[in-house]
């Protein structure tokens, strides 16, 4: 295995099959980087599946509150002890070998920061009639500020995305930081990744990172992300609900012949795998399409009314 190079990541036992097909899917494409998996409350049978998975290292752990295991991120970041860390959630899969973009230039950290399209699906529930669609809202900003209680003007416009990012052990104290100030502002009683009752932190450990980029003088400058520019190899992110594990969107379905030749290589390669879940299995794949096909278009529909609305309402006379 390469020792410059770690890709961590941290899983419960939902999302084991997630774990499981990012380590066979860097595997399945050469790459040779350590594979360390945070493992929250895992039995025996997930653990030692992981670990079947060459280069992969479990680090078992119990959670003691609520918050979601995605705010765990720093202590899955800190089982790595080389030079580059690559953080990957348990819901991507890479496409192809992708450690040619394992840097941090200039010892900047990598990662992605959203156009103003996407930022504005983010925050579109959160928007003011005196702010810019598409950027961050006012009063995101201001408890921000408040909360970080460093800098007074934002250095960002637009937030970055934390599903997969690059960093160097020079970053290590921002990711502590960032551990202290996810523990400070994000209630033990947190449940899931998305707080709806949160204006500032909605997206829990993302909106707390981005905080610190905006107003912590501690924050490390950013390198343009690298791993969705080459279509031969890119990082895939299955970031809607529900994950292919459990049923498949409609996006998602684009990657079904692809995760089915993952499971057929694990099995060739005598790889110990999970049991398939109902969604995996082929002979559902009709059914799965139709059921993603009905959902899609109802969330289409619900958002169109829902963004109508919020507009509509948004300009009301006060």
């Amino acid at each position: 295995m390469n020792n410059a190079h770690t890709v961590v990541t941290a899983c419960d036992h939902r999302f084991v099959w997630g774990a499981m097909l990012l380590g066979l899917s860097m595997r399945y494409h050469g790459m040779q980087c350590q594979y360390h998996i945070l493992g929250y409350d895992l039995p025996p049978e997930d653990i030692h599946c992981l670990q079947s998975i060459p280069g992969t290292k479990v680090f078992p752990t119990h959670k003691t509150d609520t918050r979601s295991v995605c705010t765990q991120k720093p202590m899955a970041i800190n089982t790595a002890d080389t030079p580059i860390i690559v953080w990957m959630d348990a819901d991507c899969v890479v496409s192809g070998n992708l450690e040619k973009f394992f840097v941090c230039p200039e010892n900047k950290l990598q990662i992605r920061q959203r156009e103003k399209p996407e930022n504005y699906t983010v925050y579109r529930n959160f928007y003011d009639r005196s702010d810019h669609l598409g950027e961050i809202p006012g009063k995101v900003l201001t408890q921000w500020q408040k909360d970080v209680s460093d800098l007074t003007k934002s250095r960002i416009r637009t937030v970055f995305q934390t599903n997969c990012f690059v960093l160097c052990e020079e970053h290590l104290p921002f990711i502590e930081l960032w551990k202290s100030q996810m523990l400070k502002v994000i209630p033990a009683d947190t449940k899931g990744v998305y707080s709806k009752n949160s204006i500032a932190y909605s997206m829990t450990d993302e909106s707390v990172i981005n905080s610190l980029f905006a107003f912590s003088s501690q924050a490390p400058q950013t390198a343009e992300y690298m791993m969705d520019k080459d279509p031969s190899a890119t990082c895939i992110h299955f970031g809607l609900n529900p994950k292919p594990w459990q049923h498949w969107t409609l996006t998602a379905l684009k990657h079904y012949d692809y995760l089915q030749s993952l499971i057929l290589w694990g099995r060739a390669e005598r790889i110990e795998l999970p049991q398939l879940s109902s969604s995996l299995l082929p002979v559902n794949r009709w059914k799965e399409q139709q059921r993603a096909l009905l959902l899609n278009s109802l969330k289409s529909l619900r958002f169109k009314l829902s963004s109508h609305a919020r507009e509509f309402f948004r300009h009301l006379p006060i």
